[in-house]
């Protein structure tokens, strides 16, 4: 991590998703035993321009292994979608982060059913290897190359990613359920994204499902879901 910025090697990214449930995960989670710590806000804001920091938090190591990015993509205008995920793009170089892990909910009509139903693929793949000996990379099924991701920030990051052909990146992908209908499909969603991040990293990430389990319906009663008629930053991805 360059002294100026609040990202790490390793970046682990959650935004709105389908059933808001990727960055439920990360308060509950901790790498190598360590709870990350909130980076200040006028530490992001150096970072990322002033109309755009404000919709992302930044949790890091103090140890700056690795740091949790959560993005408030509901609150993004059309054209800031994607001028946001080209400025992560940008902060990724510039922080020489080496891997993104991407944790998302998204609305998979087609995935057949499967134990966790957490579904895995990797970009950048020619700069896999013996740095990524950490994960696993095979304990979760793959996602099938047919499916197309129909969410505006998650299509422009990962095309905008894959033009840099930098950072590694990988998608962990679980079935989300429409959360404004059923929270439950929230707290599942959440759940399964939680165990399998830590089979993911072969346990360097870990989460306190029992805690989770707690503190999540609180978290969630308390924040107002909006039904956004029409609102395409709800994540569709169909074959």
């Amino acid at each position: 991590m360059s002294q100026s910025s609040p990202l790490a090697p390793r970046v682990f990214l959650a935004f709105d998703d389908f059933s808001l449930a990727g960055k439920h995960v990360f308060p509950f989670a901790k790498f190598n035993g360590i709870q990350p710590q909130d980076v200040p806000q006028a530490a992001i804001a150096a970072l990322f321009p002033n109309k755009l920091s404000q919709f992302i938090q930044v949790k890091c190591q103090p140890d700056n292994q690795a740091a949790f990015v959560t993005v408030n993509t509901t609150s993004l205008k059309c054209n800031e979608r994607w001028e946001l995920a080209d400025t992560l793009v940008t902060a990724f170089d510039q922080s020489n982060v080496q891997e993104v892990a991407i944790l998302a909910a998204l609305h998979l009509p087609y995935a057949k059913d499967e134990d966790l139903n957490v579904f895995q693929c990797s970009l950048n793949e020619d700069t896999l290897g013996e740095q990524t000996k950490h994960l696993d990379t095979l304990v979760l099924p793959k996602v099938e190359s047919k499916w197309e991701v129909k969410d505006p920030f998650l299509s422009a990051l990962l095309h905008l990613i894959q033009v840099e052909c930098a950072p590694r990146t990988h998608l962990l992908l679980a079935k989300g359920y429409k959360p404004g209908r059923d929270l439950s499909g929230t707290y599942d969603a959440v759940d399964a994204l939680g165990k399998a991040l830590q089979l993911f990293t072969r346990g360097q990430v870990t989460v306190d499902l029992d805690q989770m389990k707690r503190e999540l319906p609180r978290v969630l009663s308390k924040e107002k879901v909006k039904n956004t008629e029409s609102d395409d930053h709800l994540t569709l991805l169909y074959h």
